[in-house]
This record gives structure tokens, sequence and C-alpha cells, in this order.
């Protein structure tokens, strides 16, 4: 018997590549973070223009002697002022210096046109359902009749607009894994249904993790179905309907059989 074949019967190659695949995932985001701190050491490190502001600003401390020193004081200079940053826009100021940094980079032609939608798409990264989704609500979406698919979604506004004479509202279609790069549809009004219990929030959670962070009933998610619920309904149907045909019964026996019934001579 060849070694090959001895070896793929015993399972060894199968328990192999099984060990592979469970490892499989840490070995890829060790590579995507490597490949990250890559790209970034590549574009702020020593060396690079913003590096050598970094390096410029230890060294205004700590003098030109120490250049890797100086780097790295810099480095947590720059991310002590990203943190205050971050205090000060989440305490109070949130939107004034938003407002403030679009004005800035809104006059310049060249600029605004790559600025404005990168800032769009980070701000919706990181939304807020009081804030940027405000007015906003979660719905489902029917396309393709009785039988046809529902699609979570959201309802941008309640206006209803008149298309082509006909009735429908604006809809926002996110897409999964990135729900950012969804698209806007004029829905029918009639194909749209009103999630009650569901926030914005869970809703990116469900297209973020492909449906794996569905709530559950009780925290808003869509109600799951039960097998024994249905045939509880089914069977509460059926007798239902067993007694009205009980009901409509004729009571005579002669009258019940399709054929009658034979009398007894001898009665």
């Amino acid at each position: 018997m060849p070694l090959f074949t001895y070896i793929w019967q015993k399972g060894i190659v199968s328990a192999f590549l099984t060990g592979l695949f469970v490892l499989l995932p840490v070995i890829l985001t060790l590579l995507i973070i490597e490949w990250l701190v890559g790209k970034l050491r590549d574009a702020l490190g020593p060396g690079t223009f913003f590096g050598d502001l970094l390096t410029t600003g230890g060294q205004a401390v700590i003098g030109p002697a120490h250049t890797t020193m100086a780097f790295w004081l810099g480095a947590g200079f720059a991310l002590l002022g990203v943190w205050g940053l971050g205090v000060l826009v989440k305490a109070q100021a949130r939107r004034k210096l938003a407002n403030w940094i679009d004005g800035l980079f809104s006059g310049v032609p060249l600029v605004r046109t790559i600025y404005r939608p990168v800032s769009q798409v980070v701000r919706l990264m990181m939304v807020d359902s009081s804030d940027e989704f405000r007015g906003m609500s979660v719905v489902m979406c029917r396309f393709g009749g009785e039988q046809g698919a529902e699609v979570l979604a959201l309802l941008t506004t309640p206006q209803v607009y008149d298309v082509g004479g006909k009735r429908r509202q604006l809809v926002y279609l996110p897409t999964s894994p990135v729900p950012m790069s969804g698209g806007l549809v004029f829905v029918a009004e009639d194909a749209i249904s009103r999630v009650p219990h569901m926030d914005v929030d869970d809703l990116m959670k469900i297209y973020f993790s492909l449906g794996a962070l569905m709530p559950d009933d009780a925290d808003g998610g869509l109600p799951r179905f039960r097998p024994e619920r249905a045939a509880k309904a089914a069977g509460g149907a059926a007798g239902a309907t067993e007694a009205t045909g009980a009901a409509d019964m004729p009571q005579d026996p002669a009258q019940a059989h399709p054929f009658g019934v034979a009398k007894d001579d001898g009665a």
C-alpha cells in the first residue's frame, strides 16, 4: 500500500487540515495586524513626514541627541493630544468642532471633493441613533409580494412622495458586512412595516455581523419561529374546523350515511 494512501486512510491528513482550519483565523488575524503595523510604520515611522514631525516635537523636549527616544516621546504627545481632543468633543463641543473642521476643509476646492465623502463615511461608522440617524426608524421592506423577501432597512423620513402617481417612501437599504455601502430606494408605502422595538444600533450590529448578532425577542429582535407554537395554533384551527363540520352533519344516521342505512328486518 502506498504511503500516501495509508496516511490518508488513517485520517492523519484530515486531522492536520482540521487543526489548520482551527488556527487559520488566528494566523490571518496576526498577518493582518502585522500588515497594518507595517503600513502605519511606513506612513508615520521615522524618516517619513509625520515621523519627522513627531521626532521634532520630542527633540524640543529632550534635545536632538536621542532621535529614537524623541520620536516615541513625540508619538506619546500626539496620542495625548488625540485623547484630549476626544474628551473635548465628547463633552460638549462635538457639533461645533465638526462644523468648524468641515468649513475649514470645504473651502479648499481640491480637498473638499475628497474630504466630504470620507467624513460622511467615518461619521456613519461612528453612528449614534440619537444624532446622525435622528428621525430614522427601523422598518421591514417586502419585495416580491406575499411569497417574496423581507429586508431590514431604515426609513429615512416619514414623508410620502409621489413617484409616477404612486405613494412611495424613501428607504435606505444597508448591505452586509459594511452597512454604509447600501443605497436609497423608493419603496411602496404598503410594502413597509415598522419594527418598533429595534433601534438603529441593533440594525447595524446585525449587518456588521452577517446576522450573528440578531437580538433576542425580549431585546427588540424579530420573533423566532417555534414549531411547538405553530403546531398548537394548527391544532386549534383543526379543532375549530372539526367542530364546525360536526355541527353541520345531519343527526339522522340514515341521512348521515352516504348510501343510507339498511334497516333490521327483525326490528
